[in-house]
């Protein structure tokens, strides 16, 4: 049978090598294994993901050639081992060493010497590792090693939330995020709902940024009868709380609206008696309609499988819009940890000429006088203020809207800037955030 640390390396290669996610590749591998090993397949993994600069820069220490010039392999064991050693409790030194070698005996043989010098240096070294950087090493290029985050995410970061909020962010993206849920009452009391959850074992706690949310006090609840049969749905606070920004309606479009998180809360929260739900991907469309069938909300949902760039839908009849962009995803890092180390600044220009387009077909969709909300996972300004401007500075009929700051939960109305977006680091709320909203010229309110 595999070990764990051999699958370990290998979703490790994958990700780097290949460009795929951790996520998926970590479902896959844990079905293969006794309950008792997942958590140390997925913890490696996560710990390596999560401080790969930090890992490397030890490593780096004690080798004499380059990291980045040894096999993926190799590379990825090296990785591996090393977490455990520093950054892992409970794993003995030779356990770690020891079958860490052993993989790479299997997949590089001639390396595993190699391996097993690096990682007893590793071992022998201070706990938790020291960074060393030269004397008068720039503070912000300190700080992107010791929190693995690239250096130029760390400076705009620092710039745009100052250094206090963005150091809290870091920490935030280096820690498992809480499962959050949605509670959809369905004509039932909310309070009466969360206490007949805790009588069958669901327990957590209610959010300021969203009514119906509850965040989990374990992450294992995740697994919990209520939840995989589809009766309760896992959505972050932060989604929720940005559907408290859509402007209510009888119908309301949800745009790229898989895996449908966001069309439930609307219903739940009765932003909206129907949705239809646009999704390009057919899995994904076919999931999200499954998913709003098992939460009993079928009836009022329609999904269409669309590109939202070209709805096929009747222009300027619709009162509000939910676009929930495609885009960097830098909000997700402690979901997505690897996308830190694949994203660059030069990946957003593309990013946001896909934006731009589909918040041009959500203007189309909506009645004068109607609203869209503009919601993504990134913190970037180039896929948040500078689409939504170009946008406006491109058409006469639209302008940024200011909600209700009353109408609003108090920490979702502090997050509005003076220039009207909105923008929640990660770990305030769950993910990371920005949102505006714009109206369209015309009608009444």
């Amino acid at each position: 049978m595999t070990s764990v640390r051999a699958l370990a390396v290998e979703v490790l290669v994958r990700v780097e090598r290949d460009r795929a996610f951790a996520a998926p590749l970590l479902a896959a591998k844990e079905t293969g294994l006794a309950p008792r090993d997942r958590p140390l397949l997925r913890t490696i993994v996560r710990t390596v993901l999560r401080n790969r600069s930090l890992l490397d820069h030890v490593l780096s220490r004690s080798l004499s050639r380059p990291l980045d010039g040894l096999d993926p392999d190799v590379r990825a064991a090296l990785r591996a081992g090393a977490a455990q050693l520093l950054l892992l409790d409970r794993i003995p030194a030779h356990a770690a060493v020891g079958e860490t070698v052993e993989v790479v005996r299997v997949r590089s043989p001639r390396a595993s010497g190699l391996v097993n010098a690096v990682l007893r240096r590793v071992a022998s070294g201070e706990r938790p590792p020291r960074v060393v950087l030269p004397r008068g090493t720039d503070p912000l290029a300190r700080l992107a090693v010791e929190t693995s985050h690239p250096e130029w995410l760390v400076r705009r970061w620092v710039a745009d939330l100052g250094l206090e909020a963005a150091e809290a962010a870091f920490r935030a993206d280096d820690a498992d995020a809480p499962v959050d849920v949605l509670l959809d009452p369905r004509g039932e009391d909310p309070g009466l709902l969360r206490e007949r959850l805790r009588e069958e074992g669901l327990v957590g706690e209610t959010s300021l940024w969203a009514p119906l949310a509850l965040t989990l006090s374990s992450a294992a609840a995740g697994s919990h009868p209520a939840i995989t049969s589809g009766r309760l749905a896992v959505v972050d606070v932060a989604a929720q709380a940005m559907c408290e920004l859509v402007e209510p309606a009888d119908v309301v479009v949800d745009l790229a609206a898989a895996p449908g998180g966001k069309t439930r809360t609307l219903l739940a929260r009765g932003r909206a008696q129907r949705v239809i739900a646009l999704e390009r991907n057919s899995t994904r469309a076919r999931r999200l309609a499954a998913a709003v069938a098992a939460a009993g909300r079928g009836t009022q949902v329609l999904v269409v499988r669309a590109d939202s760039a070209r709805p096929p839908l009747p222009r300027g009849a619709f009162r509000s819009v939910l676009l929930d962009a495609p885009c960097s995803g830098t909000g997700t890092l402690r979901k997505n940890p690897e996308i830190r180390w694949r994203l660059t600044p030069d990946d957003l220009p593309a990013l946001a000429c896909v934006q731009r387009a589909l918040l041009h077909a959500a203007l189309d969709l909506c009645a004068p006088g109607g609203s869209v909300t503009w919601v993504t996972c990134s913190l970037e300004p180039e896929e948040n203020e500078a689409v939504v401007g170009a946008v406006l500075g491109e058409r006469s009929d639209a302008a940024l809207a200011s909600p209700d700051a009353s109408a609003l939960p108090a920490p979702l109305a502090a997050a509005r800037r003076p220039d009207g977006f909105f923008r929640v680091p990660p770990g305030v709320s769950n993910d990371g955030f920005s949102a505006a909203v714009l109206r369209r010229a015309g009608g009444s309110r």
